[in-house]
């Protein structure tokens, strides 16, 4: 069957290719120039004439690799995205019908039965067409705010019902392993995407949330440096915050943060170290433990804030350099970056 989308997409491309090089102005010339000539090809009519067949064979070939080029995976899965593309098709069947070609009833059936419109077959074509142009319509608008975080919720449930299962069978502990991956590589494309073409790590564009009219939450694409900055800001405090309820961390829960976190702070953290700070009453008991473990040995002096060049320099002239092709002078490299003070 002919695809009159592909051919379309064919012809605008080599036109397009053509006038980029002019080969219908340069060809009339050349055969303007043939007449004049009585039919003969001279030499450098005949480079002429290669070079425009070299570059009509480009066109062509280049036309030919994106006449059918089809974003699939561009709009994210999920079951309510899938209940458009159903609806779409159904109707698109239904008028190929009306008009004398040959459809499946079969498939007809089935999607009929899938998207839940049982009498669809008795539309007319005008009701039909107007539906296909709703649905087109519907579908837009969720690709465009709400297809990722179908996608996202979809994930999310699928994951935590396999979850629950993976240990009962190896189809359900399959599918947990399977869902995973397919976030992680969603997660990592969303990063290449954000990285311009030829940067040097750095982001070119992020997704944040926004609150839609409807009063759910979608994403947009932000690619100022300021809204960026912004964004990843904001991501860290939500994903690295310790004072979100319901799950507070013990520091940062009353009353210990309001001890660490006032116009006391120094003076209780120094006393935390010295082991001298009256714990206060109300903590659980693993919390109590860890901050008793936190004082200074009696033997323990307290370290140098400042480091002057003298003691810096005096410190790593005792220690042999070696080369950086050597195993252990990779692993001192690591614990002298790790143990470097910032």
């Amino acid at each position: 069957m002919l695809d009159t989308t592909a051919v379309r997409r064919y012809l605008q491309l080599v036109h397009k290719g053509y006038e980029a090089y002019s080969i219908p102005s340069r060809l009339a010339s050349l055969h303007h120039q043939l007449q004049l000539n009585e039919g003969t090809m001279t030499a450098t009519m005949g480079r002429h004439y290669n070079c425009l067949h070299h570059q009509m064979y480009v066109v062509r070939r280049k036309a030919e690799e994106k006449c059918r080029w089809v974003t699939n995976g561009s709009v994210p899965w999920s079951p309510k995205m899938q209940q458009f593309w159903d609806c779409q098709s159904l109707w698109k069947i239904l008028l190929k019908g009306r008009k004398g070609c040959r459809v499946s009833l079969r498939k007809i059936r089935r999607l009929m039965k899938k998207v839940g419109i049982p009498d669809a077959w008795t539309k007319t074509t005008t009701e039909l067409e107007a539906a296909l142009r709703q649905d087109r319509k519907d579908y837009l608008e969720a690709k465009t705010h709400y297809a990722a975080k179908w996608r996202k919720d979809f994930l999310t449930v699928q994951a935590a019902q396999s979850k629950k299962k993976q240990w009962r069978s190896q189809k359900a502990r399959d599918r947990f392993l399977r869902l995973r991956r397919m976030k992680q590589r969603e997660e990592a494309r969303r990063r290449r995407r954000a990285q311009a073409k030829g940067s040097t790590g750095g982001l070119h564009a992020i997704q944040v949330e926004e609150r839609l009219p409807s009063g759910e939450v979608g994403l947009r694409t932000v690619s100022e440096r300021s809204q960026v900055e912004q964004g990843c800001m904001q991501e860290n405090c939500a994903r690295y915050d310790q004072t979100r309820l319901p799950h507070m961390t013990p520091p940062m829960d009353a009353p210990l943060y309001q001890m660490f976190n006032g116009h006391d702070a120094e003076q209780n953290s120094l006393a935390l170290l010295e082991g001298r700070l009256p714990l206060p009453d109300g903590i659980k008991n693993p919390t109590r433990s860890f901050l008793s473990q936190c004082r200074f040995h009696k033997d323990h002096s307290m370290s140098l804030l400042e480091v002057s060049t003298e003691y810096h320099t005096y410190f790593w002239s005792r220690n042999p350099e070696h080369k950086g092709s050597e195993p252990h002078a990779c692993i001192m490299a690591t614990l002298k970056l790790g143990f470097s003070p910032l």
